[in-house]
């Protein structure tokens, strides 16, 4: 009886020291996305391609303009790569905002390749630039800071237009255009970087826009592949913890 109750103490002890299971990680979808970007060549040959198209269409503005030019374009994932941020959310299952004023604060991320090739060759060339991103103000300094790391030109408060109120970043386009300047080219991964006309909640409102402006892709519009975030996820629910992602990846599948 002594025995049995010996072994039996001994089940009760190392089932409770056992490690109780995770939560379903909503982040795993994104591992193929975000091993695409540190991973694939595919990736800095879009990216290589989307900057060389960039300096094109400038060199056609540049010729032509009649007004000073300036370029405007988004930090992150445009600029800056956060793929680790987008790993670590994978790997230790939990959600931004959570650890992204760590990240940001390390000054670590590093550059989008083509882009600064691009922007050195923009300021040569006297095109004033402005970093429009939603990274909220107090990390102005970080920015800065991970940005010069690397010779970014241009980088100082009076280029660089962070988040206050609003994630929208039309006012803030307006600002640049309040100072006088043509705005030769929007570079962004996301199509709000672009446009107002791109700020709607529906999927299909926003591909018609697309179509609507199809012709400024490619001269005025510049889009960076992102296929680990943006409003194209939270559009569609993923990521939201209410909801079945695997179902909700399922009814987007389009098969024969």
């Amino acid at each position: 009886m002594k025995y049995l109750f010996y072994t039996l103490s001994v089940i009760i002890l190392f089932a409770s020291c056992e490690p109780q299971q995770p939560a379903k990680n909503i982040h795993i979808r994104n591992t193929m996305a975000t091993i695409y970007v540190q991973q694939a060549p595919e990736y800095r040959a879009l990216t290589e391609q989307a900057y060389a198209l960039a300096r094109i269409s400038l060199n056609n503005q540049f010729r032509i303009a009649t007004s000073p030019l300036a370029v405007v374009l988004d930090i992150d994932e445009t600029v800056l790569d956060n793929s680790p941020f987008q790993a670590k959310q994978i790997l230790e299952n939990f959600n931004y905002p959570a650890h992204w004023d760590e990240w940001c604060k390390k000054e670590e991320a590093r550059p989008i390749p083509g882009s600064l090739e691009f922007l050195q060759y923009a300021d040569s060339k006297g095109i004033v630039i402005f970093y429009i991103s939603n990274r909220k103000e107090h990390l102005l300094e970080a920015t800065i800071n991970n940005l010069n790391k690397y010779g970014y030109p241009q980088v100082d408060s009076n280029h660089i237009m962070l988040r206050t109120s609003t994630s929208s970043k039309e006012t803030r386009r307006q600002k640049v255009l309040d100072q006088g300047l043509e705005i030769a080219l929007l570079i962004g991964d996301n199509l709000d970087d672009m446009s107002a006309e791109f700020e709607v909640e529906d999927v299909d409102k926003r591909k018609e826009a697309v179509f609507a402006n199809q012709s400024k892709f490619g001269t005025k519009y510049i889009v960076l592949p992102n296929p680990t975030y943006g409003k194209w996820v939270s559009n569609r629910g993923f990521y939201n913890g209410k909801l079945d992602q695997d179902s909700l990846a399922a009814s987007y599948l389009n098969g024969f």
